[in-house]
């Protein structure tokens, strides 16, 4: 998640606000289209569930309307001068080329045309391929073709992408590298993929673990936050699944004419990463039979206990371990340790903690990286009225701040979790409503607020990653 170390997980109780930039006055007139998106928010997913998916949720927990966070920009887009600025919102207004993130005066010579024209092409089969799955539905390739723009502007020219362009944001999560690395492989560009995940492997400490973030000219961590577990897992689930799509299976989208790579020669790039990845795994779990450490997760706050977000990133790694190790004492921990988490998290619901602590958007988490065996269809469908807000999305858990902010991260994810597990309608008016939230310019913002608008930072490549991906798995419906 994003709020990047300004988190607020306990409702500190209406009218507060949660940062500077954050106020409780009336919230200023909306544009129509605004007012159009608010109004059918709640609608474009609720017509998959019996109702609203705001409704039941205000009954229980009262939402502060007066909320207001501010849009700090509407994208981000190289000027004329060959450099990355935010635009709109709060920064400076750009004339960009249509359905680009290019200024309109960029000069025809710069190299930046060059490698967003070579990005377009690499992604340009898979993009072919949603228009033929779902030919009636133009609003999911604009979808599309914004997510994978977003996805370049955060990642081009650097080691791997950075979670946003605003200050706070310009960081290399390794978390959203994983998704990101995943969502670039399945839309056709498996050396960039494979790329951000050896510069990732680079960066891994000797006892496997990694930094919360790191700054992308550095390769160093920023500040002293406490590292994050969650890391490991994600990027050897990541690997795998690159490897997949090298391989050409069905469970990955096909690699492309131009790629020459094989699933050999990610394994043989990434050789140092999976090992040191899957013996950290097993050493800290012991073989699967205990919890991993307690670190921060997506929420980035301060931990007494182990969370479900760890868990289900320790689980995606054992298992991807053992699928590219083919190791049948790393197989026998993956199974050892779904058996802990079925036998503890798993008796109260998959809630954010073993004891409690309400529903947690990490619950998507296990079906989106293709644990399907543990979370009961019925409790995954579950989380858009658990976590439901008036805008038409969700927040990350049910402890969050009651103050109506839909959080695009947890939205996408579940949007992937319910396509990965065969929900396709579901995940599709999930996509649906993601793209009716994108900003202005058409990148995908953090947060939505409770009457529909887009607000703080736009774009993510996080939300950016989640969405292709769970649009790839609509391919397959």
């Amino acid at each position: 998640m994003h709020r990047r170390g300004q988190w607020v997980p306990r409702a500190p109780g209406p009218g507060t606000s949660t940062t500077g930039a954050e106020s409780t006055d009336p919230p200023p007139a909306a544009s129509r289209r605004q007012l159009l998106r608010g109004a059918g928010a709640a609608a474009v997913l609720g017509a998959i569930a019996a109702g609203s998916l705001g409704a039941r949720h205000l009954a229980r927990s009262p939402v502060d309307p007066r909320t207001v966070i501010p849009l700090w920009s509407e994208t981000v887009a190289y000027a004329a001068d060959g450099t990355r600025r935010l635009v709109g919102g709060r920064a400076d207004p750009l004339e960009l080329i249509p359905g680009t993130r290019i200024a309109a005066d960029l000069p025809e010579s710069s190299p930046v045309r060059r490698r967003a024209a070579g990005f377009d092409e690499g992604t340009a089969a898979w993009r072919d391929r949603l228009a033929v799955a779902r030919p009636q539905e133009p609003l999911l390739h604009e979808l599309a073709a914004s997510a994978l723009q977003d996805l370049w502007i955060l990642g081009d020219a650097l080691p791997a992408p950075v979670a946003g362009w605003s200050p706070s944001w310009r960081y290399l999560w390794p978390r959203d590298a994983a998704f990101c690395a995943v969502a670039l492989a399945r839309a056709g560009l498996l050396e960039r993929a494979l790329e951000v995940l050896a510069h990732l492997q680079s960066l891994q400490a000797a006892d496997g673990w990694f930094e919360a973030r790191y700054d992308p000219a550095t390769g160093r961590a920023p500040d002293g936050r406490a590292r994050q577990f969650d890391g490991i897992g994600l990027l050897l689930w990541a690997a795998a699944e690159v490897a997949d799509a090298a391989d050409g299976t069905e469970s990955a989208a096909e690699a492309g004419p131009a790629s020459t790579l094989g699933r050999d020669d990610v394994l043989e790039r990434l050789g140092p990463l999976l090992t040191l990845s899957v013996g950290t795994l097993r050493t800290a779990t012991r073989d699967g039979t205990g919890m991993p450490p307690v670190t921060p997760d997506y929420w980035e706050v301060r931990e007494s206990s182990v969370t479900l977000w760890t868990m289900a990133a320790t689980l995606a790694g054992l298992r991807a371990g053992a699928r590219l190790t083919d190791d049948p004492e790393a197989e026998r921990a993956a199974g050892t340790f779904a058996l802990l988490l079925e036998g503890t998290f798993g008796r109260s619901g998959y809630q954010r903690y073993r004891a409690g602590g309400g529903a947690d958007s990490a619950r998507a988490l296990l079906d989106a990286t293709g644990s399907h065996d543990l979370v009961p269809r019925a409790q995954l469908l579950a989380l858009r009225q658990e976590l439901a807000r008036p805008g038409g999305g969700i927040a990350p858990g049910a402890g969050w701040r009651a103050d109506g902010v839909s959080w695009t991260p947890s939205t996408s994810l579940l949007g992937l979790g319910l396509a990965r597990t065969g929900e396709h309608e579901a995940a599709a008016a999930t996509l649906r409503w993601l793209a009716e939230h994108r900003t202005e310019r058409g990148s995908l913002p953090e947060k939505v607020l409770f009457d529909g608008r887009p607000a703080e930072v736009a774009p993510l490549a996080w939300t950016a990653a989640n969405t292709v991906l769970a649009l790839d798995e609509l391919l397959r419906d």
